[in-house]
């Protein structure tokens, strides 16, 4: 969309987004403040650590994409992105209008669109649906089961607007988790991110801060629906009593895990929550369903070209996608049940131990002269370890693939797989293997600078990435564009010097790419390929090959 450096310039400062810590609290309570220091368990920090893509694993990252990992709440990612969209189609984004019914017939979709400022209804037709409602209703009137667990917790999310930042003992968090022995530790207190607006042009200035502080109160705590009592929660949690507090909005959501049992009806497909409902922890949920729309986009682009011939093509989009949003979905769960307990489990603290206990627990991690201090630290640590899969994982973000394709075999994706069988989340392996994302490497051309290979993708065709024999030149076609990338400077080409593209390659082979950037095909030349070609094309999208999409 070309939205990256707009993205950036109001995305999480770099020194924010990547760090994330666990408090008992950001200040102290009045009896707290009034004893010994070093005694206090108030405002302490427990463990800090670097997450997203930052610190230590900042070069890890980079060599996965040229864009950075960003941080951007929705209210203010989704004008941007709304600008951009009247930009390309001015006539295409209706807001205020609301899909009441939908129903196929005739060879095509028949959507009921209800006005909400004249309340005048119209009927819309189309030849095929993306119904991404975020799961309210579209799933449902469609028929479609969801499976999974549903209605794991009730959360509340707050949006307010107060001056932490200069009360906060280390404000480079962007989000900050907390656990504190008088609450049973986790269970009743909250965690608390940042959400600008940024840039901050004037740190000095909290007027403008604001944040988002997250809890999930018992079914039948009266706290769900007292706003005063919710403000009380947070400055309870934050032990910041005369914290003035606006609250910009509240919101009452129920954490899901669900998959639709299947993600296209006829000529209706789901996507993002419509699709799979997944749990925040990890931050996957919106990513995954821009990778939905990216799979399916190009494919509905070929098939309004030509529906009979492309249909089994888009039957490939549930059958891809699919996989990936259950996956998603239950690692996402794993996150969550893992994080809210560990550093529970790990400082000794429970619900069911009474105030007096859980501080007798905790305080040896804070007294370095107490015997059990180093067992108390070294049991922290691993309790942060275990948070890697939702604080570093970029097999989770990067390194999923699609099995089946190219004639790629199990054995071909063993080295991105745990002994399990499930995907390697911890590290991602750059593949040139068919099912798996296209590498991200640099490459040069005279005259046109540098560029990340993955930014020469056309979006309505593949792309034949090659060598310099010219052989390759007779597998250019309308639906095929052909890119050469040698390790030595050409005239017609693209160099790609440090040899990094070259090594994820065998001798003379070259990659077939799809507009989403997966790899279709990967093969060397031969005398023979001419006449193969055809049979690759159709492979690649799935023409004649209807047992390939089937489950």
């Amino acid at each position: 969309m070309g939205v990256y450096d707009q993205v950036r310039a109001i995305a999480c400062p770099d020194d924010i987004k990547v760090r994330t810590a666990w408090y008992t609290s950001l200040g102290k309570d009045a009896a707290d403040e009034s004893g010994d220091d070093s005694q206090s368990l108030d405002g302490r920090e427990i463990w800090s650590r670097y997450a997203w893509g930052g610190g230590p694993v900042a070069a890890e990252y980079e060599k996965h994409s040229p864009a950075r990992y960003e941080i951007v709440p929705q209210i203010r990612l989704e004008p941007l992105l709304a600008k951009r969209a009247k930009e390309l189609n001015p006539d295409g984004l209706r807001y205020g209008a609301e899909m009441t019914d939908l129903e196929e017939r005739d060879g095509c979709v028949n959507l009921k669109v209800l006005d909400r400022k004249t309340g005048a209804t119209e009927e819309v037709l189309a030849q095929y649906v993306i119904a991404a409602d975020g799961g309210r209703t579209t799933t449902d009137k469609l028929g479609i089961k969801w499976l999974g667990e549903r209605d794991i917790l009730d959360m509340v999310t707050v949006h307010l607007r107060a001056p932490i930042r200069a009360r906060h003992p280390d404000p480079r968090n962007f989000m900050t988790w907390f656990t504190h022995p008088d609450a049973g530790g986790s269970i009743k207190t909250g965690f608390l991110y940042q959400v600008g607006p940024w840039p901050l042009d004037n740190p000095e200035d909290n007027s403008k801060e604001e944040w988002v502080f997250a809890f999930a109160p018992a079914a039948d705590d009266p706290i769900r629906s007292n706003q005063d009592a919710i403000v009380e929660r947070i400055r309870s949690t934050l032990k910041l009593r005369d914290l003035p507090i606006e609250v910009i909005s509240v919101s009452h959501w129920n954490v899901n895990a669900l998959s639709a049992e299947r993600y296209r009806k006829g000529r209706v497909f789901l996507a993002g929550d419509a699709a799979h409902k997944i749990p925040p922890w990890g931050a996957l949920g919106m990513n995954t369903g821009i990778q939905d729309v990216q799979n399916l986009t190009w494919k509905i682009e070929l098939a309004l070209q030509d529906e009979k011939k492309f249909d089994s093509l888009l039957e490939s989009y549930d059958t891809e996608r699919r996989p990936v949003g259950r996956r998603v979905g239950e690692s996402s769960l794993q996150n969550m049940r893992s994080h809210t307990l560990v550093m529970d489990w790990a400082l000794g603290m429970s619900p069911e131990n009474s105030a007096e206990q859980n501080r007798e627990s905790i305080r040896p991690y804070f007294d370095k002269t107490h015997p059990d201090h180093e067992k108390k630290r070294r049991a922290v640590e691993q309790a942060s370890k275990l948070l890697d899969l939702e604080f570093k994982a970029p097999g989770a973000e990067v390194g999923w693939f699609y099995h089946g394709l190219g004639q790629a075999t199990e054995e071909d994706h063993e080295p991105y797989l745990l002994d399990d069988g499930s995907l390697n989340t911890e590290v991602a392996i750059p593949s040139t293997v068919p099912g798996h994302n296209l590498p991200h490497v640099w490459v040069h051309k005279p005259g046109q600078g540098e560029q990340p290979l993955r930014d020469l993708l056309p979006l309505d065709r593949f792309l034949l990435i090659v060598d310099d024999d010219p052989g390759w030149d007779l597998m250019e076609s309308e639906l095929v564009e052909i890119v050469r990338v040698t390790t030595a400077e050409v005239s017609d080409g693209w160099s790609e010097p440090t040899q990094e593209w070259e090594r994820l390659l065998g001798e003379n082979e070259a990659v077939l790419v799809r507009p989403d950037g997966i790899i279709a095909w990967r093969g060397s030349w031969q005398d023979s390929l001419p006449q193969l070609w055809p049979i690759i094309l159709e492979r690649a999208l799935y023409i004649g090959n209807d047992e390939i999409v089937r489950e």
